[in-house]
């Protein structure tokens, strides 16, 4: 399958912000292989694994393990290209929420963004769906960090969250995360949210004029719009991902989206040299191998968090995919990761 690609601008704001610290952010951009035109090109795409490997090694560099927070704090109208002036230019915060959610993936693919209003509660959700990309701590604080602070700056500061929820374990000091967010923060969860109450929703904006919002929405609908060649497999694998894996689409869900009949999908996925069954037992595997990696859950909470009533046949179901039982794949990765 492609390479996931990410809008090149993205990367500039946390490049900067390395620079700010004292550091030169040359070495890093050299060693994946971007120089600074291809930053300053507003339609230039850079693969995910490259944006998400420099986040990494940045916060390394410069010795701040919070790294991906702070650059959050400093995300402003500039550092999401025009993603960030279709939040701020928004009529109201559930507008801004919602159209960004919607026009994300036009500049970053392979990602699962969602926005949830109901109950009396509002929701983000960021997760990158590449399982390949398992250090991915930095990008996805600064994305929930950005998302807050755009909200922040959207409502001129009169905005609460209620709580935050990160997938990968606590590095460092709980009062950090505490204190920015003004909230609790959970870790090791299933995705990466920030939840807010909906009273604040109709908060108008501060910053741009909401006249400019639909000129910034036709500009990304045509972004959206650009022909994809993306075989069928890969259309239902990331319509699989994008789905909150509590409520996973089911194939008469994926067909209808795909103005498909089921037949069909099952024919053309055959011929594809794919299947529905397949593409979701993979996922299920793929999921079970990120929180091996990632988390410290024991071997029977990974297997009912995707899906199995009991571990045995999640572990024979895992062997029979990656080769080697769930304890040898953690053990494993730990090794090889230090």
């Amino acid at each position: 399958m492609a390479e996931p690609k990410i809008a090149a601008q993205f990367l500039r704001h946390v490049a900067n912000c390395v620079e700010l610290t004292g550091h030169s952010a040359a070495g890093l951009l050299a060693r994946i292989g971007v120089t600074r035109e291809v930053l300053e090109d507003p339609d230039g795409l850079i693969p995910l694994a490259h944006f998400i490997s420099f986040f990494e090694d940045a916060a390394e560099l410069v010795r701040n393990p919070h790294f991906g927070l702070h650059t959050g704090r400093l995300a402003g109208s500039e550092s999401l290209g025009p993603l960030s002036f279709l939040f701020l230019s928004a009529p109201d915060l559930r507008t801004a929420f919602a159209s960004f959610t919607r026009y994300l993936s036009t500049m970053q693919q392979a990602s699962r963004n969602h926005f949830a209003d109901e109950g009396g509660w509002a929701t983000f959700t960021y997760q990158v769906l590449d399982q390949s990309l398992t250090r991915r701590r930095q990008d996805a604080e600064y994305s929930i960090a950005a998302m807050f602070n755009l909200a922040r700056q959207f409502t001129g500061g009169d905005v609460e969250l209620s709580e935050v929820r990160f997938e990968h374990e606590r590095v460092g000091d709980y009062a950090r995360y505490r204190d920015y967010f003004g909230c609790d923060v959970f870790f090791e969860q299933d995705c990466n949210t920030l939840t807010l109450e909906d009273r604040y929703l109709g908060l108008r904006g501060r910053v741009l004029s909401s006249s400019l919002h639909p000129i910034i929405e036709e500009h990304l609908q045509r972004l959206a719009g650009r022909g994809s060649d993306a075989s069928l497999a890969e259309q239902v694998k990331t319509m699989i991902e994008a789905a909150p894996f509590d409520a996973p689409p089911s194939l008469a869900d994926v067909a209808q989206q795909l103005d498909l009949s089921v037949p069909t999908l099952n024919r053309r996925l055959a011929a594809e040299g794919s299947g529905w069954r397949a593409l979701v037992a993979a996922h299920r595997m793929e999921t079970a191998a990120r929180l091996l990696r990632t988390s410290r859950r024991n071997v029977s909470m990974i297997a009912l968090d995707v899906g199995f009533a009991e571990s045995a046949s999640f572990t024979r179901a895992f062997a029979r995919h990656f080769g080697l039982s769930p304890g040898r794949y953690r053990k494993g990765e730990r090794l090889s990761e230090k």
